[in-house]
């Protein structure tokens, strides 16, 4: 039998398309740009990992059924740039990894944690940040549709790991971790979860605070301009209890934390006419926690407010003309830096432990002291507004409410 003049060629396109494929495969492991496989870790080379643009979750589930933490940190991307698990009040935990996850909100946060906990795997101590904003209702009520099946949790799927191995994006991202060894200014996350935002220093020598904190108020104020003023998602509130009494069940040391805004986003959900719903969505978390208890009497949970008006939430904004000013605790109102973020810690870790200054700076809320953290944020705020007067122009929020903005 005569054999086909093309046999060769077919067999030598083959075998330089699986030597392609398997260089490529070889490539992204040993470079490593998601931090999954470990074959390789040096200095100058690999070590510093790209922040994540995909896979966020699955990636970061990953990361935390490796290291199986003592404790975890949960929440949006306010938890994620603002709460360091190296940060010294949490030293003596043990290992940690901060879980959350830009612009998800408590769905992710207990879906994340019974991923663990049906691995295994039980954190001793899970840091939660408590968003007023996921639990309001859309001003307009979105449009029904068909409910579907289910489908299984994406960390259990196969696909997402060959995507992440065998993909051009994921060439890119393994290149691109090549380039940012010695960029001090490139977005990066650490090895347990943590963005220090290295490039907002970047955006900010170049535009200037003013300019970024103006962008994230315009974006801010058009997000609460689309929720409702009349009432609360009352099922956040029953995935939240959910959610509690699953973490009440591993007798985790559970700590929510509601994240210290800066006086210019409370400043936007007063004139939102948002305000009686952040009062309320407060009682309402401490009625849930007492709930939980009368199931877990012995339960840890406690709730800490670092929100109001105080010296740290009413940081001056720099004017448009102070380009090269920086500003010690916020990148922009919607997110604090992790200076702040430390100090946050260190009040929910030791709530006994207070300054001089600052005692009121995180204020424990239970039923018994719910009318006393209102007089507290009313008397910081004519405080704030007599200092900061600027910040609660209504010409400047009349200004902000009119444009439109991207997400939070």
């Amino acid at each position: 039998m005569t054999r086909s003049p093309y046999r060769f060629y077919l067999l030598t396109l083959l075998l330089l398309l699986v030597s392609g494929a398997i260089t490529v495969c070889a490539f992204v492991l040993i470079v490593d740009p998601y931090g999954v496989y470990g074959i390789v870790r040096r200095d100058h080379f690999n070590a510093v990992k790209p922040g994540l643009t995909r896979y966020q979750s699955q990636i970061k589930q990953e990361h935390a059924l490796r290291l199986r933490p003592q404790f975890i940190i949960l929440g949006n991307s306010r938890a994620e740039i603002g709460f360091d698990p190296r940060a010294s009040a949490l030293a003596a935990l043990g290992a940690g990894y901060n879980l959350a996850i830009p612009g998800t909100g408590l769905a992710t946060s207990a879906s994340q944690f019974g991923q663990l906990r049906q691995a295994g795997v039980k954190p001793r101590t899970v840091i939660v940040g408590m968003e007023f904003i996921d639990f309001l209702n859309p001003a307009v009520a979105p449009v029904a549709r068909q409910v579907t099946a289910i489908a299984p949790p994406a960390h259990g799927r196969a696909d997402w790991r060959f995507d992440a191995l065998f993909s051009l994006a994921s060439v890119k991202d393994a290149v691109h971790t090549l380039r940012i060894q010695h960029d001090g200014e490139a977005a990066t996350m650490s090895a347990d979860g943590f963005n220090p935002l290295l490039d907002y220093g970047a955006h900010a020598r170049r535009d200037g605070y003013h300019k970024m904190f103006a962008q994230r108020a315009r974006e801010s104020a058009a997000n609460l301009g689309r929720k409702s003023t009349r009432g609360l998602a009352t099922e956040d509130f029953q995935l939240l209890r959910t959610f509690l009494l699953a973490m009440a069940a591993t007798q985790a040391d559970i700590k929510l934390v509601i994240y210290p805004y800066h006086a210019q986003m409370l400043a936007m959900f007063e004139d939102a006419g948002l305000w009686p719903l952040f009062e309320a969505w407060k009682a309402q978390l401490v009625r849930e926690i007492g709930e939980v208890r009368v199931r877990y009497p012995e339960a840890h949970i406690s709730l800490t407010d670092f929100s109001g008006y105080g010296a740290y939430n009413c940081e001056p904004i720099p004017s448009a003309n102070e380009r090269s000013k920086a500003t010690r605790w916020y990148w922009e109102a919607g997110h604090f830096k992790k200076a702040l973020g430390d100090i946050v810690l260190r009040r929910v870790m030791s709530p006994q432990e207070t300054a001089p200054d600052d005692w009121q700076f995180g204020m424990p809320l239970d039923a018994a002291r719910l009318e006393a953290n209102r007089v507290r944020i009313a008397q910081e705020r004519g405080s704030c507004v007599a200092a900061r007067p600027g910040l609660f122009a209504r010409q400047l929020l009349a200004e902000q409410h009119g444009h439109a903005g991207g997400r939070r």
